[in-house]
């Protein structure tokens, strides 16, 4: 294959798709590194508000827009994806509060996953094509618009939902991006979007974070509220919640798309044996210390502990558990504001 058709001498796409089933990846393909295609969005996006107090998005948008402002040695990126869904959608089956948690979090914290079979890839492609070649290795806390990246690739399509939709349907897929100063490979044609007049995404969300079409307002989206938000749970929100202690899969689990999908036998991002043991009672109870070495280091961990347990509070007063609703008195004075100023409210919601 010549050159054309490759990343430089010994490097094709051939090479390419090889190396990064031996790594472990559920698909992979080249981008090109050029302006982003969707800068407009981003903008609107956030002249909206939309991101509610991730101030991160904002202060990073130039770069996400330009990536080569601040990665100018970048030409080409290696992106690949790793299926989460590892079990049946069908999550009642599940004990201890593994239930409340969203797929991509159940088990082992997936950017050390991705990180490694990155490395493990772009080893690989050196290894055949007997050369170096600059990286970086980026996963989900970077500057850059992965799923643009993804689409760039030929790995899916964006839905309505924003989430990145593989070819053949499945979004429960992780992203991880590997920055190179190789050069592009010529342009693969985007894959067609085919969510067509389907609304099941946008209608079933409960907090109405869907307000149209690949539009995701993060100040209602149950994610955002139960991980990056810091501080009290509006009011208004709490109910909508439901029973999701951390992240949620709704507009995933509805979506057509993937009705089909055929869990992996990926093991390390099944549910962590811990959360069997753990109730939404004791969840409720969670001090510091026991924060710090239990969930810390975990996906869990990202709310911190006052975080996770406003979020038991607000789970266990939407499904009347009593025993949460009896921690819920022993927390009225927290430490934590948003500790006690939630265990004062689900107490009065409650009666």
């Amino acid at each position: 294959m010549d050159d054309r058709q490759g990343l430089g001498p010994g490097i094709s796409a051939e090479v390419i798709t090889r190396c990064g089933k031996a790594a472990g990846l559920t698909t992979c393909g080249v981008a090109d590194c050029g302006p982003s295609d969707h800068g407009s969005w981003l903008d609107r996006w956030l002249s909206a508000g939309a991101h509610g107090s991730m101030a991160w998005m904002e202060r990073t948008a130039a770069i996400r827009k330009e990536l080569t402002s601040k990665w100018d040695w970048a030409r080409s990126a290696l992106v690949g994806t790793v299926s989460y869904l590892t079990e049946p959608v069908d999550r009642r089956r599940l004990p201890g509060i593994g239930p409340f948690i969203a797929r991509y979090a159940r088990g082992r914290d997936y950017h050390d996953l991705l990180r490694e079979r990155l490395a493990d890839w772009c080893e690989a492609i050196e290894k055949a094509a007997g050369r170096s070649f600059r990286r970086a290795l980026l996963v989900d806390t970077s500057a850059i618009l992965e799923r643009e990246l993804a689409l760039r690739a030929g790995l899916g399509w964006i839905g309505k939902n924003t989430c990145l939709i593989g070819p053949r349907g499945d979004s429960w897929r992780l992203i991880g991006v590997v920055l190179t100063d190789l050069p592009p490979l010529p342009p693969v044609p985007p894959a067609a979007d085919r969510c067509g007049t389907c609304r099941a995404c946008l209608d079933a969300c409960p907090t109405g974070a869907l307000p149209e079409p690949y539009f995701l307002d993060a100040r209602r989206c149950i994610s955002y509220l139960t991980i990056e938000h810091r501080g009290e749970i509006e009011a208004e929100m709490e109910p909508a919640v439901g029973d999701w202690l951390f992240g949620c899969d709704i507009c995933q689990e509805v979506c057509p798309w993937n009705r089909r999908v055929v869990p992996s036998g990926e093991e390390a991002l099944a549910l962590d044996p811990r959360w069997s043991q753990w109730s939404l009672g004791a969840l409720a109870r969670l001090d510091p210390e026991t924060w710090r070495r239990e969930f810390r280091k975990t996906p869990l961990g990202r709310p911190r502990r006052g975080g996770l347990v406003r979020n038991a509070l607000v789970v266990g007063a939407n499904l009347g558990d009593p025993d949460v609703l009896a921690a819920a008195r022993e927390l009225v004075d927290d430490e934590d504001p948003q500790v006690a100023a939630t265990a004062r409210r689900v107490l009065e919601r409650r009666k």
